[in-house]
């Protein structure tokens, strides 16, 4: 016998799972915690019953419905791990390879920076935030999502933002993302502490994951003066042997080889100068960067 032909569920499923994954990412700082989520989406339409499936008209508001709670379910069972984490804990880099292009476009709620201070919301408010900013959900359909009144979704927004801040403003112009990474790392090598101090926000803050796996920062270090010591400080103790740059969740961003360690370092910028540093060396944490860096420009 002919085997079953795949039901409109499960073809939407894996017509779908790229951008499912890229909202579970977004939701919970991980692709690999993403990927199970969708996985577990997945099955429970594969066993669907026939009935259930027969009454959904659009799978795809549905798939991401199912995904949107799952995710939800997932991150509050980790944000007491995170708490218990040691030093700061940092969204996992994405190549830029892994992600579906509409993700990609919408790149100011991939930024590991966003995703950073997405930590700080309630799990249902993050989702709320997500499904807003990034795929463009009114107050109804959240609270459709959510099983809220939508009065209660624009206040998770409204206080969201407040709590974000310029989260959302959009990124400078890749080139100047550029330049301004590889005039740091420059500054780094020769240790020239006024010209880093020169490239940083008077505010600038670097936070660091090592994880317990590395050594790194504890606590955020602060203020352009300090921070540009600390770097430079770095350096001196373990000297960067490679530098190169590639495109991380939708963003440049540099690999710094050292010995017995590697770093990854992401930007963010205002004004021409750092306004935020992440740097990524839990090497748990690397395994979804791809081979396509390269030299830095200049």
């Amino acid at each position: 016998m002919p085997e079953a032909a795949p039901s409109p569920g499960v073809e939407q499923w894996h017509a779908q799972r790229g951008q499912l994954t890229a909202l579970a990412y977004r939701m919970l700082g991980q692709w690999a915690q993403a990927e199970d989520v969708v996985s577990a989406v997945g099955e429970q339409i594969l066993s669907m019953d026939p009935a259930t499936a027969t009454g959904v008209r659009r799978w795809e508001g549905y798939l991401r419905a199912l995904t949107t709670r799952r995710a939800i379910d997932a991150l509050r069972s980790v944000q007491q791990q995170r708490t218990e984490y040691v030093g700061t804990w940092l969204p996992e880099p994405v190549d830029q390879a892994l992600l579906p292009e509409d993700a990609v476009a919408n790149e100011s709620m991939l930024r590991l920076g966003v995703l950073f201070l997405l930590e700080e919301l309630s799990a249902p408010a993050r989702a709320a935030y997500v499904l807003h900013h990034g795929l463009g959900y009114s107050s109804s359909q959240i609270a459709n999502v959510l099983a809220v009144k939508p009065a209660a979704v624009r206040q998770m927004l409204s206080r969201a933002a407040r709590k974000l801040g310029r989260a959302q403003a959009p990124q400078r112009e890749e080139a100047e993302v550029k330049g301004l990474l590889a005039r740091i790392v420059q500054a780094i090598e020769r240790a020239d502490v006024p010209e880093l101090v020169a490239l940083l926000d008077a505010q600038v803050v670097l936070h660091s994951d090592g994880g317990g796996q590395v050594r790194a920062a504890l606590n955020p270090v602060s203020g352009a003066d300090r921070m540009a010591r600390f770097l430079i400080g770095v350096q001196r103790k373990n000297p960067v042997g490679n530098v190169s740059l590639g495109q991380v969740n939708g963003a440049p961003a540099l690999l710094m080889e050292r010995e017995g360690r590697t770093d990854l370092l992401t930007v963010d910028m205002a004004a021409g100068a750092a306004t935020r540093i992440l740097l990524i060396a839990n090497p748990q944490k690397l395994g979804h960067l791809g081979a396509a860096f390269g030299p830095l420009p200049g």
